[in-house]
């Protein structure tokens, strides 16, 4: 992808889920979504409303418009599968797998549904989602989406603004050197206020093989830097992470060192997100110089992987992409760790090389094959 296209407006068929086609060329999405909007209605209805700002007189509006339906077993179920945040984050992702409503039609019957692995946990869903089809043909709620497009339009305008002429997918492929092959949705929820990101399929080897192609679900834009990148990073992030510790890292402790290992004890993926911290801080000093000099660097090995990656932006000749460059990169942590240690010997690259997200999950390329060693 060398080149991205922002469109802009109302999902309708533009992102109802297409989660398994091929992606279309240089595109990505912001809008609001009708499915996160009937979502959202429902959670009203059981008590968990909220509205973003300047949404507070939409909220009083569904309010009234919808009340006659409390009691509609849909709004039962929420309430039910709401009680846990993992149920409620299997609320979100089911929706992204389903077309617009009423029909929430399933778009793609070999998906993998990554919160719904437990016991009866699929059939929960599958009653809660013929509760909210009913829900929605007797409270019309695709008319009352009909009447609020000036309203939506709106609140994509003002979403927009956070952009302010930045493509953030862009930015980042140049950054990476590498396209990531995914659809990009950038979806602004009016009433069902959440922070949840999802990647379909999730870019791990066993969750991935043979992936040509990512989406990339963030709910909830805001201003803020965060939502620009995080989530699309992990297309590049987790797979990268897992064919370097594959060619170089047999026991983590060793390489990472035990200030590492006991960050990963509580958050297992403590290294990766160092690395994003730095990439995203590197980002907003060439994007976003204002918003990076607010950016916490506080802690010593973000801040030294950031250092790291001024030599990485220099040497774009010698590295083209920044897996070319992750010896040199991810040596920040066992330089510190051990820094009276020999430098490693890190293997760089296999064999055909990496050139695009979607090599990490080709079944040519394997990490444990025969590689030639790194810079």
């Amino acid at each position: 992808m060398t080149r991205r296209t922002l469109l802009i407006g109302l999902l309708g068929g533009l992102i109802a889920g297409r989660v398994s086609a091929a992606p279309a060329p240089a595109a990505y999405e912001l809008a609001v979504d009708p499915r996160f909007e009937l979502l959202g209605v429902v959670r009203q209805l059981a008590g968990r409303g909220g509205a973003i700002a300047g949404a507070a007189e939409y909220r009083d509006k569904a309010e009234s418009r919808f009340s006659p339906f409390r009691g509609h077993p849909a709004v039962k179920s929420f309430e039910a599968l709401s009680s846990e945040g993992s149920r409620e984050a299997a609320l979100a992702t089911v929706l992204i797998y389903y077309s617009p409503p009423p029909e929430l039609a399933l778009l793609d019957k070999t998906a993998y549904f990554h919160y719904l692995r437990g016991r009866g946990e699929r059939e929960e869903m599958d009653r809660f989602l013929e509760e909210l089809r009913a829900f929605s043909r007797a409270a019309d709620f695709m008319g009352f989406f009909a009447e609020n497009r000036d309203l939506y339009r709106k609140i994509e305008g003002k979403t927009r603004q956070a952009f302010a002429g930045l493509d953030p997918v862009a930015a980042l492929e140049s950054y990476l050197g590498m396209p990531l092959s995914s659809r990009v949705h950038y979806i602004q929820p009016l009433l069902y206020e959440t922070n949840h990101n999802f990647i379909v399929p999730y870019p791990l080897p066993e969750t991935a093989a043979g992936a040509e192609s990512f989406d990339v679900y963030t709910l909830g834009v805001k201003n803020g830097d965060y939502y620009f990148w995080n989530e699309l990073l992990f297309v590049f992030i987790d797979p990268s992470f897992h064919y370097f510790d594959a060619l170089n890292v047999p026991v983590k402790e060793e390489f990472y060192g035990p200030e590492v290992a006991r960050c990963r004890r509580v958050a297992p993926d403590c290294a990766k997100s160092y690395v994003i911290d730095a990439i995203r801080y590197r980002l907003l000093k060439k994007n976003r110089p204002s918003a990076a000099r607010s950016f916490d660097l506080g802690n010593p090995y973000v801040r030294a992987l950031a250092g790291r990656l001024e030599e990485y932006e220099r040497r774009r000749d010698l590295y083209p992409t920044l897996w070319d460059f992750y010896p040199r990169l991810l040596s920040v942590f066992p330089e510190r760790a051990f820094p009276s240690a020999p430098p490693a010997k890190l293997a760089a690259a296999v064999l055909p090389p990496i050139r695009k997200a979607a090599d990490f999950f080709d079944p040519k390329r394997n990490p444990d094959a025969a590689v030639r060693r790194g810079r």
